[in-house]
Parts: C-alpha cells; sequence; structure tokens
C-alpha cells in the first residue's frame, strides 16, 4: 500500500544498466529465451551494420564450450580513443552509455551508417548488462585494443592496447593519443606507429598485415534471467536454442548476397563440430525459394526493387523497396510474410507490410474488374493474400522508427509512399499495361482465384459458426455439444469463471470415458476422437477439411470459428488441453492436433491457451501404509524410491498410457481442480472473482508456445508437412546412430 507521505526521500535514480535487467522487457523483449536469444542478436545486427555499410563481409559466430558466445566481423572496428566530454574511451562509451553509438548524427549532421537497423543505442548496453562477463576487442590502426566488463557492466578493465609482438603497450586514458602515420596497411587504413602519453612518445610495432574489425563474447548472467525457465547446470551451460540462431543467420545470408556467415558450436565433440557457412548467390530468390520448400509453388517467384527519395524535415532520405512473393497450393494457409528494415527482421510486421498491401490490392482488384470481370469489391483484404509467401526489406537511409527496442514493428510514416509507389508502379505495369503478357494474364488469373478460393473458405466458415451457435444449444442450457461431454453451464455460462475451465481433447472413446469418470463436470469438458486427427500440413482446402467428422467437432465443440473467422472471445472454454497417450501414437496424435490448432486457430495458440496433458508416468507406492505419491520422469520416480526407504518398501506401477489409469487416478493427476474449489465442492461462487488464484497452479498440464511462428511454420513443414527428405536426412543421422549403439 502507498503511503500517505511524499518527499524527497522517495525519489531515486536507477543505474543505467541496472534499469535494463530490472525492466528487460523494454530492451530485449523479456528476461527468458527470447530475451536470451536477443543479446545474440543485438551483437550481430551490428555486425550487420557493417555490412549495410559495405565496410565488412564476414561474421563469424561461436558458442564455447561454457556456454558463451563470440561474435567477430571484419568491419571497421569500433573507434577507442578517448572522449573528454563523457570521461571515458568511445568503447567504453558504447559498452556503458545508453543512447551512445555510431548510428546517431554527430554535431556536423553526419553518421558513420548510412544505413542501419540501430536507433537507440541500447543493444550492446543491454548484452553487458544482462552478463556475466564481456570482453571487446578491437583490431585497428595495425593494434589491438582489449576490454573486459564483469557483473553486469559493474566493474570493467581500462582499454588496454597490444602491438604486434603481442606485448601490452599501453592503455587508452585521457592522457593517451594514437600517432597515425603516413603508412598504411595492406587493406588501406593508417597504422598507428607511437603512442602520446601524456607528452611522452612511445614507439609501437603495427601489424600492417591486420585487417580491422570487432570481437565480442559474452556470458549471459543465470542471476537475472526468469528462474522457470529452463537452464541446466547453469554454471557449465547456457540454454542456447542453434536452430533459432541459425533461423537468423540464413535470414543475414539471403538478405544480401555474397556475405558469408559462420556458426560453430564447440559445445559438441571435435568431430561433430561442423561449422555450418550462411551464404547466399541470389538473395531473395534463394530465400523465397527456401521458404516454401517442400510447398507445391504454382508460379515462379516475382522479384523486384525500386528505390524513392523523400524529404525528412528538410534533408532528403532514401528508401530502397525490394519484394518477393508466390503462391502456393496451401491455398487455406494463412499467408507467410517475413518483414525487414535495414536488415532487422520485424516479426509483427509494420508500415511498409501496410503499404505493400493497400498498393497490391489497388492493382489487383483493377486487374479483376478489367480483365475478368470479377467484383473485387466482395474480397477481404487477406483473401487477396491467401497462400502467399512475401518477403519485403526496405533499407533507408533516415533512422527508422521502431514500436520497440525489440524492432518488432516498423512505425515510420515516411515509408509508405515511397514503398507504395514502388509496388504500384510495377505491379501496374505487369498486369493493368496496356499490352499484359499471357504470363502475366495467367498470374493474374491465379491470384484472383485464390481470393475467390479464399472467399468461398471464409463462407464456409461462417456457416460452421452458424451450425456451432445452432447445435451449442446455449439458451437451452444444454450440455452436451456433438459428441462432447460439456463442462456444467447455467443459461449458457459457465457456472465458474470460464477462464477456469478446459475441453480436453482425448484419444479414443475407452480413455474419453474414463476421462468423463474422473472429471468435475465443473471445469473439465471431455471430447474424445476416435483415429488420428487429418495432418492439416498438407494443404487441404478448408472447405475440403470441414467434411472431416473430427474436425468438426473440435470446431463445434470449441465455438469459436475457423482460420479468418476465429475469434478468441468467442472460445467456449478458457483453454484447450491435448490429452493422449505417452507412446509413439499418442505423441503423433498430439502434433497432429497441435498442427492444426496453429494452422486454423493460431490466435488460441498465441494467447497461450493451447496444453498438453502431462500423466504421470509412475505411482510410487509406499508397501507398509499405503502412502503413494506420483513421479513424472525416471528423477521424480527414483527420489520418491529414495524417500521410502528404498525398492524394498515400495511398489512401483508403471503407466504406458491413460488407458491404464483408472477415473480416480486421473482425478488425482491429470483432471485435479483448484484447491480453493475443493473447499466449495458442489457450490457455486457468488461472483465469479470470489476465487482469486492463478489458475494454473494446480496443474501438470504444459502450455504449448510459439515465439516465432516463422520458425514454428518450418518446423510443421520439415516434420509434417511434404518435406519426406528432410525427415530421411535425420532419421539416417540420427535414428540409426542411436540403434547401432
Amino acid at each position: 500500500m502507498a503511503k500517505n507521505e511524499y518527499t524527497s526521500t522517495d525519489i531515486s535514480k536507477m543505474e543505467e544498466l541496472e534499469a535494463m535487467r530490472r525492466f528487460p522487457g523494454m530492451y530485449i523483449g523479456n528476461n527468458s529465451v527470447h530475451g536470451l536469444h536477443h543479446l545474440v542478436f543485438e551483437v550481430v545486427d551490428n555486425s550487420v551494420d557493417e555490412i549495410l555499410a559495405k565496410v565488412a563481409n564476414k561474421i563469424t559466430v561461436s558458442i564455447k564450450k561454457g556456454g558463451s558466445i563470440t561474435v567477430q566481423d571484419d568491419g571497421r572496428g569500433i573507434p577507442v580513443e578517448w572522449k573528454p566530454e563523457y570521461n571515458c574511451s568511445a568503447m567504453t562509451l558504447v559498452l556503458t552509455k545508453p543512447h551512445a553509438g555510431g548510428k546517431f548524427k554527430n554535431e556536423n549532421g553526419e553518421s558513420a551508417y548510412s544505413t542501419s537497423g540501430g536507433l537507440h543505442g541500447i543493444g550492446l548496453k543491454a548484452v553487458n548488462a544482462m552478463s556475466e562477463w564481456v570482453e571487446v576487442i578491437v583490431w585497428r590502426h595495425g593494434l589491438v585494443f582489449k576490454q573486459t566488463f564483469r557483473d553486469g557492466g559493474a566493474h570493467s578493465t581500462p582499454v588496454e592496447i597490444f602491438d604486434s609482438t603481442k606485448e601490452k603497450v599501453g592503455e587508452i586514458t585521457e592522457s593517451t593519443t594514437l600517432i597515425l602515420s603516413k603508412t598504411v596497411s595492406e587493406f588501406g587504413e593508417k597504422v598507428c606507429e607511437a603512442l602520446n602519453v601524456a607528452g611522452q612518445i612511445i614507439p609501437v610495432q603495427p601489424d600492417l598485415s591486420q585487417h580491422s574489425g570487432t570481437r565480442i563474447s559474452f556470458r549471459p548472467h543465470r542471476q537475472w534471467f526468469d528462474q522457470n525457465m529452463e537452464w541446466p547446470d547453469p554454471d557449465k551451460n547456457v540454454p542456447w536454442d542453434t536452430e533459432r540462431l541459425e533461423t537468423r543467420f540464413a535470414q543475414i545470408a539471403f538478405l544480401n548476397p555474397g556475405v558469408k556467415i559462420e556458426f560453430i558450436d564447440q559445445r559438441m565433440p571435435k568431430g561433430e563440430q561442423d561449422k555450418k557457412v550462411f551464404y547466399s548467390k541470389d538473395g531473395l530468390k534463394d530465400y523465397i525459394l527456401h521458404l516454401n520448400e517442400g510447398k507445391h509453388a504454382l508460379h515462379k517467384p516475382v522479384i523486384f526493387s525500386g528505390s524513392s527519395e523523400i524529404d525528412v524535415n528538410g534533408v532528403r532520405h532514401t528508401v530502397e523497396t525490394s519484394v518477393a512473393f508466390q503462391y502456393t497450393a496451401n491455398e487455406d494457409m494463412e499467408s507467410n510474410i517475413v518483414a525487414f528494415t535495414n536488415g532487422i527482421p520485424n516479426p509483427m510486421l509494420g508500415i511498409h507490410v501496410t503499404a505493400f498491401k493497400a498498393a497490391f490490392t489497388r492493382c489487383i482488384s483493377a486487374f479483376a474488374k478489367e480483365r475478368m470481370k470479377v467484383n473485387s469489391d466482395d474480397f477481404k483484404n487477406d483473401d487477396l493474400f491467401n497462400g502467399m509467401t512475401l518477403i519485403i526489406s526496405i533499407k533507408m537511409t533516415n533512422t527508422p522508427q521502431f514500436l520497440s527496442q525489440t524492432k518488432d514493428a516498423l512505425n515510420s510514416p515516411e515509408v509508405k509512399a515511397p514503398i507504395s509507389a514502388v509496388v504500384s508502379e510495377f505491379l501496374n505495369g505487369l498486369f493493368n499495361g496496356s499490352k499484359i503478357s499471357s504470363s502475366s494474364l495467367e498470374l493474374g488469373k491465379l491470384i484472383v482465384n485464390q481470393a475467390k478460393n479464399a472467399k468461398e473458405a471464409r463462407d464456409a466458415a461462417m456457416k460452421i459458426r452458424q451450425t456451432i451457435i445452432k447445435k451449442s444449444g446455449l439458451e437451452a442450457g444444454l450440455n452436451f455439444v456433438g459428441k462432447t461431454s460439456d463442462i456444467r453451464r447455467q443459461n449458457g455460462e459457465a457456472i465458474v469463471p470460464k477462464k477456469y475451465t478446459a475441453l480436453y481433447i482425448v484419444e479414443g472413446d475407452s480413455a474419453g470415458g474414463t476421462a468423463k469418470q474422473g472429471r468435475d463436470s465443473r471445469f473439465h469438458a471431455i471430447l474424445p476422437l476416435r483415429g488420428k486427427p487429418k495432418n492439416t500440413a498438407k494443404g487441404e482446402r478448408l472447405t475440403t477439411l470441414l467434411e472431416n467428422e473430427e474436425i468438426k467437432s473440435l470446431i463445434t465443440a470449441i465455438g469459436a470459428g475457423i482460420g479468418q473467422d476465429f475469434n478468441l472471445d468467442d472460445m467456449r472454454y478458457g483453454r484447450v488441453v491435448i490429452m493422449s497417450d505417452a507412446d509413439v501414437d499418442g505423441l503423433h496424435i498430439r502434433a497432429l492436433l497441435e498442427t492444426f490448432f496453429f494452422r486454423y486457430m493460431r490466435p488460441l495458440v498465441d494467447a497461450g491457451r493451447l496444453y498438453a496433458a502431462r500423466p504421470p508416468l509412475y505411482r510410487v507406492m509406499q508397501k507398509k501404509g499405503g502412502a503413494f505419491q506420483y513421479a513424472y520422469d525416471e528423477a521424480e520416480r527414483d527420489a520418491l524410491v529414495k524417500q521410502y526407504g528404498g525398492l524394498n518398501n515400495v511398489e512401483i506401477t508403471r503407466y504406458k498410457g491413460l488407458g491404464e489409469m483408472n477415473a480416480q487416478q486421473l482425478r488425482e493427476t491429470v483432471l485435479r481442480v483448484p484447491p480453493t474449489y475443493e473447499e466449495h465442492k458442489g457450490k457455486r461462487a457468488a461472483k465469479p472473482d470470489d476465487h482469486d488464484y492463478d489458475v494454473f497452479e494446480y496443474t501438470t498440464d504444459l502450455q504449448v508456445t510459439c515465439e516465432d511462428a516463422h520458425v514454428a511454420s518450418e518446423e510443421i513443414q520439415n516434420w509434417m508437412g511434404d518435406r519426406a527428405s528432410y525427415r530421411n536426412e535425420y532419421l539416417m543421422s540420427h535414428a540409426w546412430g542411436d540403434l547401432a549403439e
């Protein structure tokens, strides 16, 4: 509770880097998995800026055995000279002081970067703030400059100077000046021939063969990240997701043809430390073919680019727009759009995508009316992009504006007109010119037909929604929808707050019957499925998919529509839980259902309302006294055996599936109810908020999350789609080796 008095003693100031640790969401997105990897991307993006400035063409990233990461480029190297106005070196400044860096204009209106993804001067500071230690090595002027930071930047060494003898020859202080000679290195850089330290000239031996560059190594500090995230053995390990890192490295290579990114994971045994090289010759063409690998493309990729000038506060700037798009036969999938600004991915898209969509819609609508006599007014905006894979990348010389430090969405209104102009000029020339080619005519018809199919799917989804409303019988107070054993309701509403309720999708009628006996009907609805659901990664049209009885049962029970028509607020339950056996078939069913929800009910996944039930694997019972507990893995089982006095004192039951558990056992594990409600069994809460507690404190269910939709889509295509070659290669390189052992 706030105190009544408010005085100057209540006013305090945090150190800059401390603020980043206390409020990580403002600087790196969060202090969990996303934020952890964002630290790497902040460092890599600085190297990308050197590439955009055309002063670098190679980035090397390596994970060391202890979990630290090193990023090295062959750019110009961070400046190191003393900055008297800040009483530190330029290197120290960019590692410790927010809003300091080379992306801002100096007093002469000049910047070291004409095009960059940087905006706030935050990135490297955030890395420093969240790390146990950071080591920076810079190669400039034939010398090596090194500085180390520890404890989130709280402690640091001076900037130390080494020459070609590998010996330390000095430090950067207020008394140190580099004396540059007319001699240049093999790469055209002026070299340092001596140091002037308080008037004393100290000769040094520069390395004339040395290329400039920067190497930044760091190790994130476990203490400053979410304690609930998985981070085993934190003293020796950092939980880097190599696939997440590789996805970003591949993007950089595709967006910058000719640039090489090398990645090596040194945590692996030496014989398995394969160096992965990310390189693209044809840029966006390679990228869109990569994104659509395993899909049935309906035409060759359309790729174009253009440049426009804009006036920003009296200064002329350039906006370069590059676009690639291609439609695939998976017409009922959502569009796959990837967007970039100055090489930085914008997963939440932004104004550049809005501008493209508006121009594209105008051009195709004109084509539909004039060439096909189709009334495009019936199309919704998203209809035209159904099944489209789109890459849009812009490079702007003025500083971009983003919605956040993590640059998730572009928010620079000045780019709308130049992007629209480039897109309109190209598409009008392609589709609406006086002499349209036969290939352009066919492509235009294909796009319009895609939109017609999307409208048809929308209409089908609307009919399903109407069926849901009709079948649910909410007004009648019925508690059965299709095959679903619904929760108890009054006047169509749950008798407990809806957010505490769940629809359990159960594998098979037998397990479904047991689950119905073990449930508490105030909280748990049960929907048994017969057989395996359809694999919705195969690209069937929605109208065909809706003919499947199991899919219709799912849609009807959840009650919120499907595809573009899905409305999260209309869900009849607080969450959906997949309840399958803990065997290969059960995991396959779970994967099929997760694919369905990702494809056609994405908002449910994004809102964190999809779960997978986690039934126990063991029941450990003490022979004397009958006390027992459930264990969810071998480690928990062994701990319980030890707790009960050893193997001779216990009986262990191994569950192979939900069907082996009786109703009481399900009630004690998977189908538990909030402890507070146990005190009010059989009673209704007077008000929805009478029981104020976290609904998930009592459950062992695993939340299904999606932090990167593009990565998730790729993985679904790899494992559930038509990429059989990918799966075969994986099995040959993993499963057979395991069997051989």
